[in-house]
Formats: C-alpha cells, sequence, structure tokens
C-alpha cells in the first residue's frame, strides 16, 4: 500500500524551549485514514530491579489498547510480536554525541544542582509554545495543586508547577525497589531525556514498553500532568529516525504497578486486580497511539477525550469518563490531525548518522 505523508500540520509546534531555530525541523508522517490497518513494532525493555507485567498480562494490554483505538479513532492496529531486551543495552544505542548535547537539558535533582529558576522559565516556554490557555491549564491542575489564588500569568503558573514538580519529584525518591534499594537510583533510566534522545538512534520499533520508572525535571517539554504528578511520564511520543510514522511511543507500566505508598492514584482510592491493571494500561496506551498515528495534541480538562491525560495517574477514573461520541476526531483544535507533528534537530540526527 502506498501511504501519502503530512509535512505541514494544522497547528505546528516547532517547539521553541528545545530551540526553534533553523536546525528544527518536522518529520513527515503518514496520513492514516479510519478503517487502516497498521502494525506496530513492540519491544520490552526491562528492568530487573522492578515489578514486571506477566506475558499474559501484556497480552491483555495489548488487546485492550487494540480495542480501544479501534473505537475512539476507528484504526485497526496489529502488534508484532514482542521483543525482549534490558534498558542498559537499550540506552547503549543512543549516540554518544547527542546525548552530551541533550544532558544540559536536565534538571539534577539528585544532586541537588538543578537551576529552579530556569525550569520555571522552560515550562512557560512550553505552554506558551503549546498555546496553552491559562484558564483551561489552571483548571485542569487546581485540584491538585496547594490552595492558591489563580495565577495571573503563565509565568506565575510555571512558577507554581515547578514548585509542586520538585517537591513531589523528592517523594518519588522513597520508593524502594524489590531489592530494598530506592528505585530511582544513580542510573540515567527514570531521565526523561534519555528516552526522547533514543529515537536518534537506528531503532527499530514503533513502541517501547518499560516497566522503569520515568520520574525527572526538565528545562524542555515539561507539560502540566507530568508537573504534577512529580515529573512522572506514563508514556511520551517523540521522534524516531526509524520510525514508520516519524515517531515512537515509549510507555511505562511502573505506575501501574507501583503499590507504594507514594502511589498517587492509591491516595485516590484506585486499586487494581492484575487483569485491571493490564486492561486499564492498554486503554490508556491508546491515548498514546492516538499522538502517534494522527499527532493529536491535549485537550486538557475535557475528561471525555481519550487524549485528555490523567492527571494524578487515576486510570480507572480517566477511563470511566472517556466517551469517543462526545469528542471525537477534529471537534476540537487538539483533537485535529497533525495538530502537534514530531519535530527533530538536524544538527543532532547528522551527529547521530556520521561514524
Amino acid at each position: 500500500m502506498t501511504l501519502k505523508y503530512l509535512c505541514i500540520g494544522m497547528v505546528v509546534l516547532l517547539v521553541g524551549c528545545k530551540g526553534g531555530g533553523s536546525e528544527w525541523q518536522q518529520a513527515s508522517v503518514p496520513i492514516v485514514q479510519p478503517g487502516t490497518t497498521v502494525q506496530i513494532r513492540v519491544l520490552h525493555a526491562t528492568n530487573p530491579r522492578l515489578a514486571q507485567m506477566s506475558p499474559e498480562q501484556m497480552r491483555i494490554m495489548l488487546a485492550s489498547a487494540q480495542a480501544t483505538v479501534k473505537k475512539n479513532f476507528g484504526v485497526n492496529v496489529e502488534f508484532t510480536q514482542v521483543d525482549e531486551m534490558g534498558i542498559d543495552q537499550l540506552f547503549a544505542q543512543i549516540p554518544p554525541r547527542v546525548l552530551a548535547q541533550r544532558k544540559q537539558y536536565i534538571y539534577d535533582f539528585k544532586s541537588g544542582t538543578g537551576d529552579k529558576q530556569k525550569l520555571t522559565n522552560g515550562i512557560n516556554a512550553t505552554l506558551t509554545q503549546r498555546g496553552t490557555k491559562l484558564e483551561d491549564g489552571f483548571a485542569f491542575a487546581r485540584p491538585y495543586l496547594p490552595d492558591t489564588p489563580p495565577p495571573k500569568s503563565l509565568m506565575e503558573f510555571s512558577g507554581l508547577l515547578s514548585d509542586v514538580m520538585l517537591e513531589r519529584l523528592q517523594q518519588w525518591r522513597n520508593v524502594k525497589a524489590a531489592d530494598g534499594a530506592p528505585v530511582l537510583n544513580a542510573s540515567p533510566y527514570n531521565e526523561w531525556i534519555y528516552w526522547d534522545t533514543l529515537g536518534y538512534s537506528r531503532l527499530p520499533y514503533d513502541l517501547v514498553i518499560t516497566n522503569q520508572l520515568v520520574a525527572s525535571a526538565e528545562y524542555v517539554d515539561v507539560d502540566i500532568h507530568s508537573a504534577i504528578r512529580g515529573g512522572v511520564s506514563v508514556g511520551t511520543t517523540t521522534f524516531s529516525r526509524n520510525g514508520k510514522f516519524g515517531a515512537y511511543i515509549f510507555w511505562s507500566t511502573f505506575p501501574f504497578l507501583d503499590n507504594s505508598e507514594n502511589t498517587m492514584r492509591l491516595r485516590g482510592g484506585e486499586t487494581y486486580s492484575a487483569k485491571e491493571t493490564a486492561e486499564l494500561s492498554g486503554a490508556y496506551l491508546a491515548h498514546e497511539i492516538g499522538h502517534l498515528l494522527f499527532q493529536f495534541g491535549h485537550p486538557f480538562g475535557q475528561k471525555s477525550c481519550v487524549m485528555n491525560p490523567t492527571s494524578m495517574l487515576r486510570f480507572r477514573e480517566w477511563y470511566q469518563q472517556v466517551d469517543n461520541a462526545a469528542c471525537p476526531i477534529g471537534c476540537r483544535p487538539e483533537m485535529s490531525v497533525g495538530a502537534v507533528l514530531p519535530t527533530f534537530n538536524t544538527n543532532w540526527l547528522r551527529m547521530a548518522s556520521e561514524p
């Protein structure tokens, strides 16, 4: 089948906080029509220190994702056989020169040497570049923020988010792995920047499922839902040089499997059976597949939309409010095909391509 490609989106975001200069370009992405069958290549990248889904849970998760994508987007998804790899092997594929460039965007919370004002400025730049409306963003976050008067600007809102993000990120450092040591140890496996850079390697997958907790702070691309969770990313869709859709997804099962005292969903009264854990992970994975196949944005606070992010990792609460009839494709700017196209840095891609 011949695929047409989309090079210009309806709402294009060459994310300025990454660097909106001429070195940034949009990736070409195939136009996926309703009724199309698409194949997604899958890898399971594991950290042996952390709990993993069983093979049966993985099967249920992917079946749930298929059903949710079909119901909400009208596309048939076929997943390949799931390959297995350790995270250490996976991260070894990241081009070293590109990674050296990207490390400057990491807020080093482990050593305590991060620049908080720079973090606030970065959040403000991200919200501004993505066209976030102050009223919508604050309404989405307000139930999960300290009691405070409404911020008068995106910058003030960004400062509030950075405070909450760093406080809650420190709480994640108290979570222990099966070996009794902290989940967030000296390894970089939790760092979102590393996962975001992985696509500059020759990654032959469209979906990387991991049991790793991805919780960190960055000077770029911090979104509201990640900030209020303490820097936790359940998943991200980002540029991939070998991606069939111009991007790849990383997907963390950790928030679904974690039952520590810090788990936000437990504090919200949500406990899951093994089957429901897998089903909810798959349903929410459909959110990322919406980014991958259609480049949708985030309609913050529109609870009927599958593309509305879950706030405090309460996945059952999120799922019970999704109603595709009330949030069809194209009903909002964020739900328009091509709303947020993957972008890449031409200098980094050149570095990655050189021997």
